[in-house]
């Protein structure tokens, strides 16, 4: 299993920032500083060590939040980025709502060290116009950190990210931003407009397809943008979505042998899944083809997972014989328990066929 994330803000981090307030601000005790988080750190997961990383900054600084926030800005500066810059953020994010021009301003410094993508969600929730105000000339921002802000600091499901209730109820707040970056010349910011349409997917499929589909008729969009927007309308098989992307909508084909192997399995073993393909259509067709696994639960009932296994294109009468390997491991994500897991071939949306193998245990 990977380290846990937690532990990379470790005792490193927290004295680099310990010499960088020191620095910054005459009278700071980066001794205090440094023995309160790790004294502390060791029964605490990673939010948990970033939130009072930014408490005990204001606690140690202790005046106006002005003057705090100006020496914040300055450690910032120094060049510290990384999970280093992650408290400063979250500084202005816990501390700053009550000051949101002044937070806002900081934040244009703070987010090309790390994202305030987090940072952001309270001055959305009791600044909503302020705000919006600043992500519409973010857009336009020469750092392409900054014109990412916009977009994913308004993703409707941001993941860790609070709830923003203004966003749930108008995804229009989002699409305004969208509208000028979707063909932002940095990939990581179309990266982000794409995942920003993949959440509004979740509750509002069709004004996702509706946008997408106006910006399909541009012939300089990113063709990989929309894909990667659609993907869970891909997943669920939704019409709309499928034709698109140019993708069958109604497969005509039939499923000979979906086998997973082996059939009883422990943790850590990886599981090979195989199927023929055959088309029963008098026309080519290009089909989505995934995999979904029901997950067992600790209380003993299933939760399913589709993932991505292929695209397949058949022509008339034409077959496949498809194979695929897994590896059945416990995740940050998910944990295995034993029983049988049942095994999905999902084609257009559509359950073709069915398999299964035994988890004997989850130790």
């Amino acid at each position: 299993m990977a380290e846990p994330l937690k532990n990379q803000f470790d005792a490193d981090v927290v004295e680099l920032l310990a010499e960088r307030f020191r620095a910054t601000s005459q009278g700071f005790d980066s001794p205090r500083f440094t023995a309160i988080l790790l004294e502390s750190f060791p029964r605490l997961e990673l939010k948990q060590r970033i939130n009072l990383v930014a408490d005990t900054i204001a606690q140690l600084l202790a005046t106006d939040y002005p003057e705090m926030l100006e020496i914040v800005a300055g450690v910032a500066r120094t060049g510290v980025d990384g999970f280093a810059a992650w408290p400063l953020c979250s500084f202005v994010e816990r501390h700053g709502v009550d000051h949101p021009e002044l937070s806002l301003v900081a934040m244009e410094t703070l987010t090309v060290r790390w994202s305030c993508e987090f940072a952001i969600r309270p001055f959305l929730d009791d600044h909503l116009e302020l705000t919006r105000t600043f992500l519409r000339r973010w857009v336009h921002d020469d750092h392409e950190a900054i014109r990412r802000l916009a977009s994913e600091g308004t993703r409707p499901r941001l993941p860790w990210g609070p709830k923003v209730q203004a966003l749930l109820d108008d995804p229009e707040i989002g699409i305004e931003l969208l509208e000028e970056l979707r063909n932002d010349v940095s990939e990581t910011v179309r990266r982000s407009v794409a995942n920003h349409l993949n959440d509004l997917s979740r509750s509002d499929p069709d004004r996702t397809v509706e946008v997408l589909r106006a910006w399909a008729d541009d012939p300089v969009i990113d063709r990989a943008m929309i894909r990667h927007a659609l993907r869970t309308l891909v997943k669920t098989g939704l019409p709309d979505a499928l034709d698109l992307l140019g993708f069958t909508t109604d497969a005509q084909i039939r499923v000979d042998d979906l086998e997973v192997k082996p059939a009883e399995i422990s943790l850590g073993s990886v599981i090979e899944l195989s199927a023929e393909v055959n088309s029963t259509a008098d026309t080519d067709q290009l089909l989505v083809v995934d995999f979904v696994i029901h997950h067992v639960n600790a209380t003993g009932t299933t939760s399913p997972k589709v993932f991505k296994w292929t695209t397949l294109s058949l022509g008339p009468g034409e077959s496949a014989i498809l194979t695929k390997t897994r590896r059945i491991q416990t995740a940050s994500t998910r944990r295995y328990h034993a029983g049988t897991h049942r095994v999905d071939l999902q084609i257009a949306g559509r359950v073709v066929a069915s398999a299964g193998f035994d988890l004997r245990d989850s130790s």
